[in-house]
């Protein structure tokens, strides 16, 4: 991105210019830059990705909102995570890493863990999620093409939040009976 002085003989400019420049400022900095239209090809690839990230930002909601902790921890799942973040990473970047994994390696696992449960024994984990201060949310997921599909349920989520946090030694794995939090 270029640096420009008194762009388009003014001090500042903004917006695109022709079709083909725009100009703004970034970090007090006048910039310009190709203009680039944006795509949004909405692939089963893509929006797999997307609803790993969507399920990110409802655990980053619950993590960052509840002061509750897992039962003999002194320290909340934002404390640990904060803790163990590497210093160039922020607590909720580290935990999105956590539940994804390299490749969505991590997620996939655990999806595939999650599908092994019994009906009864997912319902146990939606009753804990649902209990919890604030509850766990169910998180939104999308088809190829932007459809909607059928959203992870919250007991769903919270085995992903347990299954993250096990993966990076922040918690044991999660077992079919969910993980106390008080």
């Amino acid at each position: 991105m270029a640096k420009v002085d008194g762009p388009l003989m003014s001090m500042t400019a903004t917006g695109t210019y022709g079709g083909t420049l725009t100009f703004a400022r970034r970090k007090g900095v006048n910039v310009v830059r190709q203009r680039v239209t944006p795509a949004n090809p909405q692939t089963a690839n893509q929006m797999i990705a997307r609803n790993r990230l969507s399920t990110g930002g409802v655990l980053q909601r619950w993590v960052n909102a509840t002061t509750q902790k897992q039962s003999g921890e002194t320290l909340t799942d934002k404390a640990l995570l904060t803790a163990a973040a590497p210093s160039n990473s922020t607590w909720n970047a580290y935990l999105v890493q956590a539940i994804t994994g390299a490749g969505g390696t991590t997620y996939s696992a655990a999806q595939v863990a999650w599908a092994a449960l019994t009906a009864p024994q997912k319902t146990a984990w939606n009753d804990a999620a649902a209990a919890r201060t604030p509850a766990i949310n169910a998180a939104a997921q999308r088809a190829e093409g932007g459809a909607s599909t059928t959203d992870l349920t919250a007991g769903n989520v919270f085995w992903l939040l347990e299954y993250g946090l096990a993966s990076v030694g922040l918690a044991a794995s999660p077992t079919a009976t969910p993980t106390v939090y008080a």
